[in-house]
């Protein structure tokens, strides 16, 4: 998880600035609404106060559903958008040492899981790294080019044993860990 944690942990500060931004618009946003309204009822507020108080409180509750769901919805946009850009950032950086790294263990992990023979599915622009750290691990089998963006999946040959380290796998199974930290920051 270092590897995905030290991408997320690059958009922390980007998404604090967007944090305090979207904070400040709401907020803005809700007293420039609310002056509206006590200004347009302010007649009236004198003669329905009653009134005048549950009007306010159900504008000022619409407007506070009205604000959880823009923020729902970025915080929705902002998820997409770490998932966006770490998957920009793997293929921007397939020859760095890290993803390299990633590739290696996975293929060991891969052996350890499926055996030794095993078929290999991997991003096209993945394929002759892993081809050569299969070389370099002594670990027979073939590489398969497969619709990833990264990772690979690894099979047993008569596909009995799967194991999925793809990229989207493995983000789509920490997911959660990601919106949590993404949302301690928002």
């Amino acid at each position: 998880m270092s590897f995905f944690q030290d991408l997320v942990n690059q958009h922390i500060k980007e998404l604090e600035d967007f944090k305090r931004k979207i904070i400040d618009d709401l907020e803005n946003s809700i007293r420039q609404r609310s002056y509206t309204i006590l200004t347009k009822y302010s007649e009236q507020i004198a003669s329905a106060q009653s009134q005048m108080t549950l009007e306010r409180e159900r504008l000022l509750y619409e407007a506070l559903v009205e604000s959880r769901k823009k923020v729902a919805e970025t915080y929705n946009e902002v998820v997409e958008k770490v998932k966006t850009e770490i998957y920009r950032y793997i293929d921007n950086n397939r020859t760095n040492e890290r993803y390299i790294k990633f590739i290696e263990t996975s293929l060991v992990k891969a052996r350890e899981i499926v055996g030794d023979n095993m078929v290999v599915y991997v991003s096209a622009k993945d394929k002759n790294a892993v081809t050569a750290l299969m070389r370099k691990l002594n670990i027979r089998g073939e590489v398969e080019e497969k619709d990833i963006l990264g990772g690979l999946i690894a099979s047993s040959r008569d596909g009995s044993i799967t194991l999925d380290m793809s990229i989207e796998s493995l983000i789509s199974s920490n997911i959660e860990e990601i919106k949590r930290v993404i949302y301690s920051v928002l």
